[in-house]
């Protein structure tokens, strides 16, 4: 590991975790039974957890919704998310469980991904304690996050424990083997530049080949890596070099026989979720909200004598 990549990515999340997002939802909107950190033993270390608790009233196991932030893999904190899961976790009755997971490159891939599994199968394990559903789990991520989002969803495929019952892929990295500078946007100065791409991923990966790993670039998995995957809820934005990648994702997606919900925002560049325009932040995460809203309905256990 280079001492001056450490080093840069070291300044890098600290300045990631001055930022504040303009386009959050105020607490109070959204109250909750309560809000709770824990540290969940893993392989690869010991992971922060936020879990946000919804407002009791729930008689059978709640469902739960696993949230990746972003980042580059290298940066970023489960805190820029904090007023979505809040909501989330409101309005659906699910718990939300928003992770810390490891960065590069003091933990380069796979690390960080197999963590979030870990993570999920804990989650699942100590369901019953937790009052949670393990086959109505969902998954879902920003940026790199969104990337994580569809290695988790592959490694869950065909679990005995648990099942992912759906995927967000919010603006998501999906094929990290392409050069930077071939990711173009139509804006003069994107938000993700290619000298910032490029130090990502010299961050991620310890070789540059494994950027071809399908889990690392899902959308260069086969068609048949790809069947049997839960169904997802892709988004894009206009304006972010990041556009063509998803797209060519959802397609084979839908190429493999899976169920994707695919909306581009207009008028978008990467990390609008969290940096507005307002009105298309709103309408994203009102998709995802009625995205896993429907999954977990549509997996919810028939009631007894129904």
């Amino acid at each position: 590991m280079k001492l001056v990549q450490t080093l840069a990515a070291k300044l890098l999340r600290a300045f990631a975790k001055r930022m504040k997002s303009s386009f959050v939802y105020a607490s109070a909107d959204y109250p909750l039974q309560a809000r709770q950190t824990r540290y969940i033993d893993t392989p690869q270390g010991r992971a922060r957890a936020l879990f946000y608790w919804p407002l009791s009233g729930c008689k059978q196991p709640r469902p739960v919704y696993l949230n990746l932030h972003g980042g580059g893999f290298v940066a970023g904190v489960p805190e820029h998310d904090d007023s979505y899961c809040q909501r989330l976790a409101h309005n659906l009755g699910c718990l939300v469980v928003n992770l810390d997971y490891v960065l590069a490159p003091e933990h380069p891939f796979p690390a960080g991904l197999n963590q979030c599994f870990a993570v999920l199968e804990w989650l699942a394990d100590n369901a019953t304690e937790l009052g949670i559903d393990p086959w109505r789990m969902a998954v879902g991520g920003h940026s790199a996050g969104g990337n994580l989002t569809a290695g988790v969803a592959a490694l869950a495929r065909n679990h005995q424990r648990l099942r992912v019952v759906h995927q967000v892929i919010d603006y998501a990295a999906l094929d990290l083997a392409a050069p930077a500078e071939s990711k173009t946007s139509p804006l003069d100065k994107p938000l993700l530049a290619p000298g910032l791409m490029k130090f990502f991923m010299s961050c991620y990966f310890s070789d540059p080949a494994q950027a071809r790993d399908p889990l690392a670039s899902p959308a260069l998995a086969s068609v048949e890596q790809l069947r049997g995957l839960p169904p997802a809820t892709l988004i894009t934005a206009e304006y972010d070099v990041l556009l063509a990648e998803g797209q060519a994702y959802a397609a084979k997606l839908r190429e493999a026989g899976v169920a994707v919900q695919e909306r581009m925002f207009v008028g978008c560049d990467h990390m609008f979720t969290h940096l507005g325009p307002d009105d298309s932040a709103e309408q994203a995460w009102q998709l995802i909200e009625d995205s896993l809203r429907s999954a977990f309905a549509e997996s919810r256990p028939a009631m007894a004598g129904a």
